[in-house]
């Protein structure tokens, strides 16, 4: 079961309420604080990817032969209205961009569809440090 700490300023001390998702949210004033998501994964170009680590992430897929993926979330975030902040790289000196969303697929409440790009815009090749965060 889930919990919900809400730390109010209008409100006498923290409230905790609970739902059956499994996620801790961190609220202060009724706004989530704290991710709503998050993964770590290493992707080898021509292979599947490897999730090293995540919270409330099922699967990660890859979309073709690009470093396009889409991230599948285990349980439905509140809205699609989430923040996004991730990286991709590789540990050898080149530094990779995560691009969000792509080719015009808006985030949805079950998945978010990301890229990884070199800064200059071309779509980057293997990468062992991939990661994104959903917050709100």
């Amino acid at each position: 079961m889930a919990s919900t700490i809400n730390a109010s300023s209008t409100a006498n001390g923290i409230v905790s309420t609970a739902d059956a998702s499994g996620i801790l949210n961190i609220q202060s004033n009724g706004v989530n604080t704290n991710a709503q998501a998050w993964a770590q994964w290493s992707y080898a170009s021509g292979s599947t990817c490897t999730v090293n680590r995540s919270y409330n992430v099922s699967s990660i897929t890859v979309n073709g032969s690009t470093n396009d993926f889409t991230i599948n979330f285990t349980n439905a975030l509140p809205s699609q209205y989430y923040a996004i902040a991730g990286t991709g790289g590789q540990g050898s000196g080149n530094l990779n961009c995560l691009s969000v969303p792509a080719q015009q697929t808006a985030p949805s409440t079950t998945s978010l569809r990301v890229n990884i790009v070199y800064q200059n815009g071309n779509f980057a090749g293997s990468n062992t440090y991939n990661s994104v965060a959903c917050f709100g």
